[in-house]
């Protein structure tokens, strides 16, 4: 006798599910087709500079115009451009991200300051319909998540309190996040 587990098709929500990791300060670089390097999987681009050439939408980019942000999802692009014309800039303090499910849409995070980042969309996040579920990192820090809607894009603030800097001066502090997860529920 087998016995099949059945999954419901019509959930009520639409969902983002990751694992994020946390491991510097405010840096933004730019990865520019002089030079290209590989893209690193988990990291939050933006198009920056396209002559029309580059096409980043193999590697999790949902277009390839000026502005857009996205979570690389591969390491090669399709198309880098042309030479000189095609820039695409990263901040090395953002969240890096193991996305498990994603039903959602184009979700990308930010660097805004110590122990401070971002969850964006284009307008994928209603307020009045949009939860958010994090997990605890470890060795009793505290991380907080929270609807912003000075945030671009109505986006979602993840805080990150070791500790002693929340019981103490309630400080925020960089580096405390590492696979901890993250589900973004978007109900209909």
């Amino acid at each position: 006798m087998s016995t099949q587990i059945q999954i419901a098709s019509n959930l009520p929500y639409k969902v983002y599910t990751a694992l994020l990791t946390q491991t510097d300060g405010d840096n933004p670089l730019g990865n520019c087709s002089d030079d290209p390097q590989p893209l690193i999987i988990g990291v939050t681009y933006t198009i920056e500079l396209n002559d029309g050439t580059a096409d980043f939408t193999n590697v999790g980019a949902p277009n390839n115009n000026i502005g857009t942000y996205f979570v690389a999802t591969g390491i090669t692009p399709s198309n880098w451009g042309t030479s000189g014309d095609v820039c695409l800039n990263y901040n090395t303090g953002a969240p890096v991200v193991t996305v498990l499910e994603n039903t959602i849409g184009n979700i990308w995070f930010g660097y805004q300051d110590v122990g401070t980042y971002n969850a964006n969309s284009d307008g994928l996040f209603p307020f009045d319909k949009t939860v958010t579920i994090m997990g605890v990192s470890g060795l009793g820090n505290i991380i907080q998540s929270t609807w912003n809607d000075e945030i671009p894009s109505n986006g979602i603030f993840i805080g990150s309190y070791s500790h002693e800097s929340y019981v103490i001066d309630n400080l925020r502090v960089n580096n405390l996040l590492y696979n901890t997860p993250i589900e973004i529920r978007v109900y209909n």
